[in-house]
């Protein structure tokens, strides 16, 4: 590539990809590669799903962009469905582009709702790119550490005007804040007239075994920002409004105006991937080859002793690997795996690699990559049973 800026904080490793389907990726040399991190994160549904690729044909075909001031009544029906699957009915759905301006939206809206100064969060999350959300200030951004000991009672709840909640994802790590504590903090900031909005970028749209990493603690929140998997590889985001929150947004203080807001493709794209989530009952299939894969891989750590953790919910996995002082053993599996036209990340500064497939995984492409991820750490092990005998 001489042409093209990368400046993703990532290493291009990896020949060009011309082709993609479902979870396998063809380079320019037609080898096939297995892809367990859905691009980035995004294809839920897998790579040009052909209902995807259809719905994208046919609506650029009759209409691609709107504007301010006009809509399509595809944009209704979308915006229905995702008020539905967000349990946020009565409620208002806009369309965006991406995952963090959906985040830094629905903290804007949040900021216009109420005069309280503060936004709560929790340490080690990722929010946005950008914007408030992205910065967390410190003027304006409390952090909760509660991997640390931090106390839920220390926190002036009269301040904050929304606890913003990332449900698991913890900058690719894949950690999940105890049931109780989200609940209390959610709990007393709703008591203090504060508002509670998670980020549904990563673990939204069936990543976690249900629609929302929220359903997992029961909350109610009052917005929802979701990206990568709504789209299924096609950039859309959307944001949900509870009716109340929509009712104290002030639209003298609360303006966002990009050109592609409210474009029908997206809409269309969205409300055809939530269509597939349901009908093929990809949920359940995500919660059921999620358990399944985190006791065979849980099944390695025990045979072979490298693996410190296995963490996840749904099909978000993370294998965090014991620490080795004479190298990382996370770093050697990835480049294994790679040798293999396996493709994982291993997560920067971390004994981490974490996966997230496709919900339309095929079994045998998990029975493939565990039997090569058994057969690396066989390999790796060897020198530490002879050192033992």
């Amino acid at each position: 590539m001489h042409h093209v800026f990368n400046s993703t904080g990532h290493e291009l490793k990896f020949k060009n990809f011309v082709k993609a389907e479902n979870c396998t990726l063809y380079d320019d040399e037609g080898h096939a590669w297995l892809d367990l991190e859905s691009g980035v994160w995004c294809t839920s549904l897998g790579h040009s799903h052909p209902e995807i690729v259809k719905v994208l044909a046919d609506q650029a075909a009759l209409m691609m962009h709107s504007g301010y001031c006009y809509l399509h009544p595809l944009l209704d029906e979308a915006a229905g469905r995702i008020l539905e699957i967000t349990g946020l009915a009565g409620g208002k759905s806009v369309f965006l582009n991406s995952g963090s301006e959906a985040v830094e939206y629905a903290v804007k809206a949040v900021q216009s709702a109420t005069a309280k100064p503060r936004f709560l969060t929790m340490k080690n999350c990722y929010l946005s790119a950008y914007g408030s959300s992205g910065e967390r200030s410190g003027d304006q951004w409390l952090e909760f550490d509660w991997m640390g000991g931090d106390d839920p009672e220390s926190i002036d709840y009269s301040e904050v005007a929304a606890f913003v909640f990332e449900p698991g994802s913890s900058l690719g790590l894949v950690q999940f804040p105890p049931d109780d504590l989200v609940r209390t903090i959610a709990a007393r900031v709703k008591e203090a007239g504060g508002y509670v909005v998670v980020n549904e970028i990563t673990t939204g749209i069936g990543r976690t075994g249900r629609w929302f990493g929220f359903n997992h603690y029961g909350l109610r929140p009052d917005a929802v920002a979701m990206g990568k998997g709504l789209g299924s590889g096609y950039p859309v985001s959307s944001v949900a409004l509870s009716l109340t929150l929509v009712d104290q947004i002030d639209l003298q203080r609360f303006h966002h105006a990009q050109s592609h807001q409210n474009d029908p493709l997206g809409a269309a794209v969205a409300k055809k991937v939530i269509e597939i989530i349901e009908r093929e009952g990809l949920l359940q299939r995500a919660e059921s080859l999620g358990a399944s894969l985190r006791e065979r891989l849980n099944e390695l750590k025990l045979k072979y002793g490298l693996i410190k953790d296995v963490r996840g919910r749904g099909l978000m996995m993370a294998i965090e690997f014991l620490p080795d002082p004479g190298c990382s053993l996370a770093a050697l599996v990835n480049e294994e795996l790679l040798r293999r036209k396996i493709i994982l990340v291993k997560r920067p500064h971390h004994e981490i690699l974490r996966m997230d497939p496709a919900l339309t995984i095929e079994e045998a492409q998990i029975d493939f990559f565990l039997e090569s991820l058994e057969e690396i750490l066989t390999d790796l092990s060897a020198p530490v049973r002879e050192m033992n005998h």
